[in-house]
C-alpha cells in the first residue's frame, strides 16, 4: 500500500526530529591561527559547577575526558592528577574561582601538557516538557594553549532528554545518558572542526 504524499512526508519529519533527539545545534570557536598538530598531549581541569547540582561538574568532566580519550586523538593527564600538580604548584583546591596563569603554566609544563582543556556547567536540572520532567545538561568546554593561554577551540551545547514515549527509538531519560550524548555530541563537532 503506497501512502499519500503528505502522510510520507509527515512520518519522514517525525523519523528525522526522532532520531535527532533534542540536541541544540552545538555553538563552537576554533583559532584559525592555532596549529591542531601541536596539540597532543592536554591536561584536564575539573568543570565548573555552576548549578545547583553537587556533582555535575564532574560528572559531565568524566564523560567529556571519555569521549577526548575515545578519539584517540589526544594523550588526556586525568583531572585528579592535574589537581595534585596544580596543589603541588599552590593552586587552591577550589579551581572554580580561576586559576593564576602563570601556576596554570607551570602546572602544564610539569605533566607536558601543550593545551588545558577547562569547562563550566551552567544547567544539569529536570525541566518540564509537558506533562513530564526530562533531564537538561548544558556545559561549555575549551581548549588553552598552555603556554599562552590562548583559546584554541571552543563548544557551548545544551542537551535535553526525552519523555517516556519518544517518537522513535528509545530515549534519554536519565543525566547520564543524556550527558553522554552531550559530551559525544561535542567531540564530534569538534572532531569534524578541529582534529
Amino acid at each position: 500500500m503506497r501512502l499519500p504524499r503528505i502522510a510520507r512526508l509527515i512520518a519522514i519529519g517525525f523519523a528525522t526530529l526522532g532520531l535527532s533527539g533534542c540536541a541544540a545545534p552545538a555553538r563552537f570557536y576554533v583559532n584559525p591561527q592555532a596549529d591542531m598538530s601541536y596539540y597532543k598531549k592536554i591536561a584536564v581541569l575539573p568543570f565548573s559547577n555552576l548549578t545547583q547540582q553537587g556533582f555535575a561538574g564532574e560528572r559531565v568532566t568524566r564523560a567529556f575526558v571519555t569521549e577526548l580519550v575515545i578519539t584517540d586523538r589526544f594523550q588526556v593527564v586525568e583531572p585528579a592528577e592535574f589537581r595534585a600538580v596544580l596543589a603541588r604548584v599552590g593552586v587552591e583546591s577550589n579551581i572554580e574561582s580561576g586559576i593564576d596563569p602563570d601556576k596554570l603554566k607551570e602546572a602544564a609544563a610539569q605533566v607536558g601538557a601543550t593545551g588545558v582543556v577547562r569547562g563550566a556547567v551552567s544547567e544539569y536540572q529536570m525541566q518540564r516538557a509537558g506533562q513530564e520532567e526530562v533531564p537538561v545538561v548544558s556545559f561549555d568546554v575549551e581548549l588553552l594553549d598552555a603556554a599562552t593561554g590562548n583559546v584554541v577551540w571552543r563548544v557551548s551545547l545544551s542537551r535535553k532528554g526525552h519523555g517516556r514515549l519518544p517518537l522513535v527509538g528509545g530515549g534519554a531519560r536519565t543525566f547520564g545518558r543524556v550527558t553522554q550524548e552531550a559530551c559525544e555530541q561535542a567531540v564530534a563537532v569538534l572532531r569534524g572542526k578541529a582534529f
